[in-house]
């Protein structure tokens, strides 16, 4: 079930929460929905993909340098 909640600051609230809101408010038509939901789709992948790279840039300068 949906909260509400989030810790990250960029997500005031949570995925369910916000997809279920994009789902239930008016959109002029079938189309735009679509939009509205492959735009939110594109934000939260390049989000994802920028938290690994700086997850594994933290890994590596943790783990020094090798040879």
């Amino acid at each position: 079930m949906a909260t509400g909640t989030s810790n990250s600051p960029h997500q005031p609230i949570d995925t369910y929460t916000h997809l279920a809101h994009l789902l239930h408010s008016p959109a002029p038509d079938s189309e735009a929905l679509l939009d509205r939901l492959y735009e939110e789709l594109l934000v939260r992948e390049s989000r994802a993909y920028a938290a690994g790279w700086r997850d594994a840039l933290t890994e590596a300068r943790r783990s020094g340098p090798r040879g």
